[in-house]
């Protein structure tokens, strides 16, 4: 396997690589402070400025390998959801894959399409070329998706059935010994026995291994009559993979509390766990959680690739209006800011960025979460332990006497820790927090409900924002269509208005969208609605308000979207129509 940091030092594109420097400034794919830095260290350590790019995390293989694709025009295609033909993959053996980085995609009328990651060199065409014995084009990948493609479809692919054949074997053989007819009936001491076999640490390894470079969140693994469900979710959808045979069910529920620190023996009972693992140099972060159900314990599988780090407020999707707005709010010394939004709608993560831009030296800044998601060095973070009796409320009265300038709340719950975090504002201490609600709005309804007077409420609340996720079209697919006039009319637009879609390239693995972005309701405090909440107003009073003072909804941001050409009018549809009604 090819290590990370030698992912294109072979790659003859790296030669040309010179010559696009200044055209990677240009076009914003890196600074130049961070150009030199990396050529510097090239020098220095006597590596590739392109495997030092990537090394150094300026820029991932993907953009840099896309860059040089779109540079060179050489179709540039992400082989990530490739369904490959055995047909088509006999043309060409792994041992050929392997050296020269390649993986073969389809062929049409004796043509070959093949993914290379250094599609110009021509010596390596040639020979390729002559070993398979037909015509060869070439599209550019890049090599740690050819390696992926490789382990998939060459090596782990059918090691994988052939290690489904082996376990399913071993588990028959325990069977017959124990004179059993069903799975649940075998033993403890044969679940860990079969938990701490290889094939079977090989098996949930490669599995979780796939989905982290496929760029899944979650893993599913869900227990039904005949089979294991397999589902990876990308980017907010859940996808089908290949299901395990029933038998397996045990074993590889087992290994995966056993990797979790859960207890194997409690099989009617939920648990939660955590797993820390290093993927192909990333420092994988894995939150477990099972459930009992009716043909064994449903398995998630929580990904979080912690080398990534949090991502900076400048690249979560905010419009330039609503970007200046939220970094004024964060900048403010006191008072309480809210994210709302259901689960998965990004709200954590944004806080977590808002939480990187106010961290500087001179502020001590504390969170008390549950769980911890992201690690921030330079803050104090502390987790939520229900058995040693750490939760909100008693965290955040300790957090108050620790000096604190900038406190994180995980989540406002209930009666209790809302008036701590009220009383820590009215102290001089600004908090961040979220609330489940559907808009920003309903932030305000939300408090009352839970308690929190109106005259409090507003002294010390400095902003709410709603959030949503939507996908994105794909870059290399996207094509302007006319929508229907009856559309436009319902949505206030002008006829003749273009919108955009993805068509499906490889780029997206046919899907036409690629990567998720924000969209965003903010909710200003003003002089304004703080008289309105004192003077208890109705929540569509408020709204009222807000948007005749310049409130963009959450609708309204993706229809600005829509029009630039990041996302579809059905994406903004689905996670905005509850709120639109």
């Amino acid at each position: 396997m090819v290590n990370q940091t030698q992912t294109m030092d072979n790659v003859v594109s790296i030669r040309v690589l010179d010559r696009l420097k200044q055209e990677m400034v240009k076009e914003g794919l890196i600074t130049i402070e961070n150009l030199r830095i990396a050529e510097t260290t090239a020098q220095q350590e006597q590596n590739t400025l392109s495997s030092t790019l990537i090394k150094s995390g300026f820029l991932s293989e993907e953009e840099l390998t896309s860059f040089i694709g779109k540079k060179t025009n050489i179709p540039y295609v992400n082989i990530r959801n490739y369904s490959i033909d055995r047909n088509v993959l006999a043309l060409v053996s792994e041992k050929l894959a392997r050296h020269y980085r390649i993986i073969p995609l389809f062929i049409i009328e004796n043509v070959l399409t093949i993914a290379m990651a250094d599609p110009l060199n021509i010596i390596s065409m040639d020979d390729i070329s002559k070993l398979v014995k037909c015509q060869i084009e070439s599209v550019i990948a890049s090599g740690e998706s050819i390696d992926i493609a490789i382990d998939q479809w060459y090596g782990s692919g059918q090691a994988r059935e052939k290690l489904i054949e082996e376990l399913a074997e071993e588990i028959k053989q325990v069977e017959k010994r124990d004179d059993s007819k069903h799975i649940d009936q075998i033993t403890e001491i044969h679940l860990k026995s079969q938990a701490a076999e290889k094939p079977i640490i090989k098996l949930v390894n490669s599995y979780i291994a796939q989905a982290m470079l496929e760029g899944a969140s979650d893993i599913h693994l869900e227990p039904k009559k005949a089979s294991m469900i397999v589902r990876f979710r990308i980017d907010g959808f859940l996808y089908e993979r290949e299901p395990l045979p029933f038998k397996l069910i045990p074993p590889i529920t087992s290994r995966i509390k056993v990797m979790s620190g859960l207890d194997i023996t409690k099989r009617r009972v939920p648990q939660d766990g955590r797993m820390g693992l290093i993927i192909r140099d990333r420092n994988i972060d894995v939150r477990t959680s099972t459930f009992p159900s009716m043909y064994g314990e449903n398995v998630v599988l929580r990904l979080l690739d912690k080398t990534k780090g949090v991502p900076t407020l400048s690249e979560l999707g905010f419009s330039d209006g609503d970007f200046n707005v939220f970094k004024k709010m964060i900048r403010a010394t006191k008072g309480i800011i809210l994210a709302t939004g259901p689960t998965g709608s990004g709200k954590t993560t944004t806080i977590y960025s808002a939480v990187g831009e106010l961290n500087k030296e001179d502020k001590n800044v504390m969170t008390i979460e549950d769980p911890i998601e992201y690690e921030i060095e330079g803050i104090v973070q502390g987790q939520v332990d229900h058995q040693a009796g750490i939760i909100f409320p008693s965290a955040l009265r300790s957090i108050l006497r620790q000096d604190p300038d900038i406190i994180y709340v995980g989540e406002i719950r209930d009666f209790e820790t809302a008036e701590i975090v009220v009383r820590a504002a009215l102290t001089g201490h600004l908090v961040l927090s979220t609330l489940h609600t559907n808009d920003a709005i309903g932030t305000i309804m939300r408090l009352r409900d839970i308690g929190i007077e109106s005259g409090l409420m507003e002294a010390v609340l400095r902003c709410s924002f709603a959030q949503r996720l939507v996908r994105k079209i794909c870059p290399r697919c996207i094509k302007e269509y006319q929508p229907d006039e009856s559309l436009l009319v319902n949505l206030g637009l002008p006829s003749g208005t273009r919108f955009y879609k993805g068509k499906g390239c490889g780029f997206c693995g046919g899907i036409g969208y690629r990567g998720r972005i924000g969209l965003f309701e903010i909710l200003v405090i003003n002089k304004d609605i703080r008289k309105l909440i004192a003077d208890n107003a109705s929540e569509e009073q408020i709204r009222e308000a807000a948007r005749a003072q310049g409130m963009q909804t959450l609708f309204q941001d993706g229809l600005k979207k829509v029009m630039e050409g990041i996302t579809t009018i059905e994406e903004v549809k689905r996670v905005t129509e509850e709120e639109e009604q």
